[in-house]
């Protein structure tokens, strides 16, 4: 069943901090499209609800970059709750998409990223 316009919802530039504004935008150009698609997706969450899980993917793999997700998964769980902000999702839903933004940001280190044509880092991987 596709999405209804309400849970393809987009975000509200104007309600948020301008440094995570331009930070929203990349990881919407990231994962937006995909989002109802996703084998993580719960049926009737919102674009909003995974927005903070994405985020949190991207910050523990950065913090923890080369260890692996499983490693680091309980610390992400226990950190779930401080940063989920608005978000209605428990640590089990959020957790597919912390792991997929965690891989896709492994894989953005492991890119060169030298101007030449080829990987941007946005395609699906």
């Amino acid at each position: 069943m596709a999405p209804t316009n309400r849970q393809q919802q987009q975000l509200s530039p104007s309600t948020l901090d301008p440094d995570q504004v331009d930070a929203d935008e990349l990881l919407a150009h990231r994962y937006q499209a995909g989002l109802f698609d996703a084998p993580y997706y719960s049926a009737g969450r919102l674009w909003d609800d995974y927005v903070p899980a994405y985020r949190l993917g991207q910050a523990g793999q950065r913090r923890h970059a080369g260890r692996a997700f499983a490693d680091i998964e309980p610390h992400l769980a226990a950190e779930w709750d401080a940063v989920r902000g608005q978000s209605r999702l428990g640590w089990v839903e959020a957790r597919g998409a912390v792991e997929h933004a965690w891989e896709r940001g492994a894989q953005d280190v492991a890119v060169p990223h030298d101007g030449r044509a080829g990987n941007t880092g946005f395609e699906d991987g």
